[in-house]
């Protein structure tokens, strides 16, 4: 009987744990997602965002962050208000009361830009939510750059001979068009 509770007990804790969610809940916009937006948070206080638009005053998005994990998102081109209510996992109840009465919110002023900026660099922002008397941001930004891609080029190399002179690669019937591959990587 005991351990007929037990795993009751287990399986009710597994399915409320399985009931918060993690990441993009909602978009209401057709514009790509390619800005990064980093959050670190608190383990003890998960997260609910909202990035609304400076100028229009709409909802853009809305995602879910459980406190303490390692949260990225790409978000659209343009300036945003980003908008948190804070509280315990085990509060959640949802999209409209999110953690209860005793739910926590902040904005974050100004609104954050994001864009592309400078030479293929996808400017967007860290947000440290860890302490929440010292919130911190700092632009977070993804590179990318092109590298040839070797094996496109590649021929069977000719023996060298001595006395034969090598071939002149324009008179390769068959002279390989080179290919390249876009690399991207965290730039700040």
């Amino acid at each position: 009987m005991l351990r007929w509770g037990l795993l009751l007990l287990v399986l009710a804790s597994q399915a409320t744990a399985e009931e918060r969610p993690q990441g993009l809940l909602w978009s209401e916009t057709d514009l790509p997602r390619t800005m990064p937006l980093q959050i670190k948070s608190a383990p003890d206080r998960d997260l609910y965002i909202v990035l609304r638009d400076a100028m229009t005053g709409q909802d853009v998005m809305g995602a879910y962050a459980q406190g303490g994990e390692f949260f990225r998102l790409l978000v659209p081109p343009g300036r945003f208000e980003l908008q948190v209510a804070l509280g315990p996992a085990e509060d959640w109840k949802g999209g409209a009361t999110l953690f209860g009465p005793d739910t926590e919110r902040l904005r974050l002023d100004p609104p954050l830009d994001f864009g592309v900026t400078g030479f293929a660099r996808k400017g967007g922002h860290l947000v440290d939510l860890s302490d929440l008397g010292a919130i911190a941001q700092k632009s977070l930004g993804i590179c990318q750059r092109l590298a040839l891609d070797f094996d496109s080029v590649t021929t069977a190399p000719e023996a060298v001979r001595p006395g034969v002179k090598p071939r002149d690669p324009m008179e390769i019937p068959e002279f390989p068009v080179p290919k390249y591959r876009r690399v991207d990587r965290i730039c700040d």
